[in-house]
């Protein structure tokens, strides 16, 4: 029954891929459209896969981590909703780990990187300025990342600044470091030394790792597109 569903699938996806513009003359070739359309089915097969089997495994993680609760689960349960993309359903847990266990860096910074992402500026703001004073150096300097990022947001440019240059002091100049201060430069009317930064980019990106190179190629690309407009 799979086989069959397989192959209906292939002839469906080839009528489609027939009608696109530029590569549908590809598809049009009996033998070679028919391989080509098997493998896009293939592909999406294969995707479809993995994607169910993380759904599944980030929805028992969410019921395992929902069935206790104390300030460590919760802290947990929202850093796993934020990291799956989920914000706003990350700030009650986090701010419950928070009022329970207000010591621990990571809940803040987490819970400031949700709030940035759902529009909160002041309280990220206020929540990731908690988190340096724990620990300015977590998450490899993440906390003075995020904290740049809502200070700009804010319209905070000399705190932005700050907090990058403070980085730059423990972790050294980075691709998403130095193209960060080539936008607050920017904000702040300085074109000359943002354009510098701006610049500057590139090289940074072909000194990080190479499992990190993808990440430091698209800070690079917006440097690029930063310095142009």
């Amino acid at each position: 029954m799979r086989f069959l569903a397989y192959f209906l699938g292939v002839f469906a996806a080839l009528f489609v891929l027939r009608q696109l513009p530029l590569v549908g003359g590809l598809f049009q070739v009996p033998i070679l459209g028919f391989f080509l359309a098997a493998l896009v089915v293939s592909a999406l097969v294969a995707r479809g896969g993995t994607w169910l089997t993380q759904r599944n495994k980030l929805q028992r993680q969410l019921r395992e981590l929902g069935e206790v609760d104390t300030p460590q689960r919760r802290g947990k349960l929202g850093r796993l909703l934020l990291q799956s993309g989920r914000p706003a359903q990350a700030l009650e847990p986090l701010r419950e780990a928070i009022a329970e266990d207000p010591e621990t860096v990571d809940w803040h910074y987490r819970l400031g990187m949700a709030l940035l992402r759902t529009g909160e500026v002041d309280e990220a703001v206020t929540t990731l300025q908690r988190a340096r004073e724990l620990d300015e150096g977590f998450a490899y300097g993440g906390v003075l990342l995020q904290l740049a990022a809502a200070a700009q947001a804010q319209g905070d440019f000399d705190l932005a600044l700050d907090a990058l240059a403070r980085f730059e002091i423990l972790q050294g100049p980075t691709p998403e470091q130095t193209y960060r201060r080539g936008l607050a430069l920017k904000a702040k009317g300085d074109s000359t030394e943002a354009k510098a930064a701006f610049a500057a980019v590139p090289a940074f990106v072909a000194r990080v790792p190479k499992y990190q190179r993808a990440e430091a190629r698209a800070w690079g690309l917006r440097a690029w597109w930063a310095g142009l407009i």
